[in-house]
């Protein structure tokens, strides 16, 4: 079975569950961070291809298990479906890219986001928000925080800069890949755990030999999982194609 397909996610959520991981949200993770479970938090950076989060969202319920969605505005903003996505149980919240939209002007970036907040809160709750990385933007999207609190939005965390990453792993499919450090501009932690990882496959024998951290994030971006061969071979070409691009702009920076 083929990487980046529902198909073998279900085996990695199966596996996870054999193991005894809970699954928290990102709400239920800034809640208890100093929770003593063996626990998983699955994050899923809603990019484009909205209705690959729908299915996955569906897989997920089908499973019994609950994830944390984020979505961009307006790219990924559809409201019916991320409501619909909220009803199965899953947690959904803000991608936001203000700073990167903005030009680095920060008074603008912060009125962008109290207005695009505003526009998912008509629809859905949201207490937690996850910055998109916008690779061809010199302006990185969490340092809007330096200036601005979010706490202030009644936002409890945000992904990237609220988890203690000293005690947990982080794994992420940026660049259709796992933790590809040469094509990954800003979707990174400062986790002390290091795990090689080849492909998903990888992952679910290290979680069955116990090698697998007992505290865990993954971040899934469901517009690169597919079972229909066509899209996934679609995804394959136009991500190594946007890898290149990212290589080479990682080099001369």
């Amino acid at each position: 079975m083929l990487d980046f397909t529902l198909g073998v996610y279900q085996k990695l959520i199966e596996t996870l569950k054999i193991k005894e991981y809970n699954f928290f949200s990102l709400r239920e993770y800034f809640s208890d961070p100093n929770s003593t479970k063996k626990f998983i938090i699955i994050r899923h950076d809603v990019e484009r291809k909205i209705q690959n989060a729908k299915k996955m969202a569906a897989l997920e319920a089908k499973l019994n298990i609950h994830s944390t969605y984020y979505f961009r505005y307006p790219n990924t903003f559809d409201a019916k479906i991320i409501k619909e996505i909220q009803d199965l149980g899953h947690e959904v919240g803000y991608h936001y890219e203000t700073l990167a939209k903005a030009g680095g002007d920060f008074a603008y970036a912060i009125e962008l986001f109290k207005k695009e907040l505003a526009e998912f809160r008509k629809k859905v709750f949201i207490e937690t928000i996850s910055p998109h990385g916008s690779p061809l933007s010199k302006w990185n999207n969490k340092k809007i925080w330096e200036k601005f609190d979010f706490n202030n939005f009644g936002i409890i965390g945000d992904a990237a800069l609220s988890v203690n990453f000293s005690e947990i792993l982080y794994l992420t499919d940026t660049g259709r890949g796992w933790n590809r450090e040469k094509v990954n501009f800003r979707d990174k932690s400062d986790t002390k755990y290091t795990l090689k990882i080849n492909d998903i496959y990888d992952i679910i024998k290290k979680i069955k030999n116990g090698e697998m951290s007992h505290k865990a994030m993954i971040n899934i971006h469901p517009h690169r999982w597919n079972d229909n061969f066509f899209q996934w071979s679609t995804e394959l070409v136009w991500q190594n194609t946007k890898n290149i691009i990212k290589q080479i702009i990682i080099r001369y920076k």
